[in-house]
């Protein structure tokens, strides 16, 4: 007993293509995006955030410089100027509050 086909197996045919129904010359929609007020300023926050973030909380140079003239002798926080200045600043101060 041969076997050779079974039913239609060997028949089978290529399906035929299909043509599009909708056609290529549809009408387009462009995409915009518009960022809000807020948003912007959202943005500009976060990279000062980043920023700040980044940025060492001592700076090294500073301290360098003020450790060698402390080591000469030469640091002076307050000049004569400042120093008058401050003590009139708490003067008027205390006055203003009574």
């Amino acid at each position: 007993m041969v076997i050779d086909k079974i039913d239609n197996i060997g028949n089978i045919v290529d399906p035929k293509k299909t043509k599009s129904v909708f056609k290529n010359n549809a009408i387009k929609k462009t995409d915009s995006l518009e960022i809000s007020s807020e948003g912007k300023e959202a943005s500009k926050i976060a990279e000062y955030v980043e920023t700040v973030k980044n940025t060492p909380d001592i700076r090294l140079d500073k301290v360098k410089a003020i450790k060698e003239q402390i080591e000469q002798g030469t640091y002076n926080k307050f000049t004569d100027d400042k120093v008058l200045e401050m003590v009139a600043d708490k003067i008027a101060q205390n006055l203003l509050r009574k």
